[in-house]
């Protein structure tokens, strides 16, 4: 169809009279208009029920992808030079990764957790020190902020935009706190133009974990690199898949070289000097060093990205066109400034209230049944409420730098609640699938006509 907007008339006119019955019975959503992706008919039995599913035996693209008649030889070429450890393709890597963001530095680390350990390893932060953090993360986010015996405080997200709220981080700032850690979740640009704001009127350091965001941009300039740290991972289910790796941008010359010396053992590194020797280490480091195979891996993958990240964009436009005209689901909104997503998830808010009370968990199995890989994201386990913390607080440096009261597990709980996280835990609705966003125009529709299959037969579900 043309138009974007369907009249109820010309609707029951242009399908089955199958579709016509499921209309006069009231089995969809009463005075909806839907919006096919490509005008089928999507009043057949759902898949779940005994129907055929609206992908039949179609596949979403494989990831991650490798081309081996383009790739091997050059993955055979380091192999067979016996240079595995970091040498020139590394240094490569790290070269091209830092120029396609527009920043000064990359150093690369072994895999994402490490970079973001790294970032805040080599920062001033430390113990009596806080830092705010979204919550809406992987626990990995924050252990070198506990490594290095801060204590991690926690600030609402925007439930429509899955990020932290500059507003909720203004309300958690105190004279100890030290730092801010974003996470550009789901491949979602965090707000942070309001959040350097923040920083700069009260000096605090800024790590952004991209490690889902790949290219993510903000008015046309790359997430990453706003803070005085953007840490990416390489995980083999992300945007650029090396299987394990992780990388820090930073503009920061002195800051890149305490990274890079922390990552090789401690020794001499540019303003890291000192007498020059393979066994002398001036800091307190560790060995987590990116392989030359993995760069390659690397340097192979980058050769695509940029051209998949503008089809995931294009894609992910026209899913939030299209998928916004359906009650009950809303696609995950970019702040304003915002220019581009990685799509990394495909992400959604579901409001069963306004698909007649279906559950998601009934929505999702219909969704999944039909060939639509969707779940729930992260399960409803706040990372400010999970045992590790408590653990930590246990330990004797946390013991020698706060108080009994603020190590009180059921106090700190009950201060670092989150109430719109917890809403998004029983709303979110992720599409994830690492080769799906890079689909045709066809898939897509696949996507529109399930999600438009479903609410023409919310009662049947129900």
């Amino acid at each position: 169809m043309k138009s974007k907007k369907v009249t109820r008339r010309s609707f029951l006119s242009t399908i089955s009279a199958s579709t016509v019955a499921v209309a006069a019975t009231g089995a969809g959503i009463s005075g909806f208009t839907p919006v096919f992706g490509n005008s089928r008919d999507t009043a057949d039995k759902l898949a779940v029920l005994g129907g055929s599913p609206v992908r039949g035996n179609k596949k979403w693209q494989n990831w991650p992808q490798w081309d081996a008649e383009k790739f091997n030889p050059k993955m055979n070429e380091v192999m067979a030079n016996r240079v595995w450890s970091r040498s020139h393709k590394v240094a490569e890597f790290e070269k091209k990764w830092a120029e396609m963001h527009g920043s000064k530095h990359c150093l690369s680390t072994v895999n994402g957790t490490n970079a973001l350990s790294a970032a805040w390893m080599q920062s001033n932060i430390g113990p009596g020190d806080e830092v705010i953090c979204s919550p809406y993360t992987f626990s990995a986010s924050i252990f070198g902020i506990l490594y290095k015996g801060a204590m991690p405080v926690f600030a609402d997200i925007d439930p429509a935009t899955f990020q932290i709220d500059p507003e909720q981080i203004k309300k958690k700032i105190t004279p100890r706190t030290k730092g801010i850690l974003p996470v550009h979740i789901c491949g979602y640009p965090s707000d942070m133009p309001a959040i350097m704001k923040i920083a700069r009127e009260h000096n605090l350091f800024v790590v952004e974990d991209a490690c889902q965001a790949h290219l993510a941009e903000i008015g046309g300039k790359k997430v990453g690199t706003f803070g005085n740290a953007g840490c990416f991972s390489f995980q083999a289910s992300k945007n650029l898949p090396i299987g394990e790796g992780g990388g820090i941008l930073t503009d920061d010359t002195e800051y890149y070289d305490r990274l890079y010396s922390y990552h090789n053992f401690g020794y001499a590194s540019g303003s890291v000097s000192g007498q020059i020797s393979s066994i002398t280490a001036l800091i307190l480091a560790n060995k987590i060093r990116m392989a030359e195979y993995q760069a390659v891996i690397g340097l192979c993958q980058m050769e695509k990205l940029e051209e998949q990240h503008k089809i995931r964009n294009e894609n992910g436009a026209y899913l939030n066109e299209k998928l916004s005209a359906y009650p009950g689901i809303t696609p995950v909104k970019l702040h304003k400034g915002a220019t581009a997503a990685s799509y990394y998830i495909y992400a959604m808010v579901y409001n069963q209230d306004k698909l007649d009370g279906l559950p998601r968990k009934r929505f999702i199995e219909a969704l999944n049944a039909e060939g639509i890989p969707v779940g729930t994201g992260y399960p409803n386990d706040p990372l400010y409420a999970q045992p590790m913390l408590q653990e930590v607080f246990k330990s004797d440096i946390y013991k020698k730098f706060y108080t009994t009261d603020d190590l009180n597990f059921e106090k700190y709980k009950q201060k670092n609640h989150c109430p719109a996280l917890i809403q998004t835990f029983n709303s979110a609705l992720w599409i994830w699938h690492g080769g799906l966003m890079l689909g045709s125009k066809s898939d897509m529709d696949d996507i529109i006509n399930a999600v438009d299959k479903i609410h023409n037969n919310v009662a049947k579900l129900k």
